[in-house]
C-alpha cells in the first residue's frame, strides 16, 4: 500500500481528519472526547500525517521544548495498523527533529505501546509509572 507523509499545520484541511482520527483511536476507547481537550497550542506544533487517497490514516505530533522534542498523539487507523505506518511516522518526526537541532525526543507511552517504542530505540526513563487519561503510562526517551 502506498501512502505519503506530510507535515501539516492547523489551517490545513487534513487537520480536521487528524483530530477525528486522534479522537477515534486515542480518546473514544477511554470514554473521552477530543472536543474536551485544550487544542489552543496545537498551532505551534508539527503535525505529521500519513495520507492515502486524501484520507488521514495516521498521525504523530512533535512539540518542541527547551531541551528536547516531545512525541505526542501517535495514532494509526485500526484498519491500517501493522503496516509500518506508525514506524514511518516516527522516523519522519525524528528526521525533522534532527534537522531542526532537536537531539532528544521524549514521550509518554501508554503501557501497551511500550514495546512498539522500544523497537524504535526508545527506552523507559527512571520516572515511575504514572496515570494519564486514566491509564498507566511510562516516560520514554531516545537520543537521536
Amino acid at each position: 500500500m502506498h501512502f505519503k507523509i506530510e507535515i501539516i499545520n492547523t489551517s490545513n484541511p487534513h487537520y480536521t481528519q487528524e483530530l477525528e482520527l486522534r479522537d477515534i483511536v486515542l480518546r473514544q476507547p477511554l470514554g473521552l472526547s477530543i472536543k474536551n481537550d485544550d487544542l489552543s497550542k496545537e498551532g505551534d506544533w508539527f503535525h505529521f500525517v500519513a495520507i492515502v487517497n486524501d484520507r488521514v490514516i495516521g498521525v504523530v505530533v512533535l512539540t518542541p521544548a527547551e531541551q528536547y522534542g516531545k512525541l505526542r498523539q501517535m495514532a494509526v487507523s485500526e484498519e491500517f495498523q501493522g503496516m509500518a505506518i506508525g514506524k514511518k511516522l516516527v522516523k519522519a518526526l525524528e528526521t525533522h527533529a534532527l534537522v531542526n537541532g532537536i537531539k532528544t525526543v521524549k514521550l509518554n507511552a501508554r503501557h501497551y505501546a511500550v514495546g512498539f517504542y522500544e523497537k524504535l530505540g526508545y527506552s523507559k526513563t527512571e520516572k515511575p509509572i504514572f496515570q494519564e487519561v486514566g491509564i498507566d503510562h511510562y516516560e520514554m526517551v531516545k537520543y537521536l
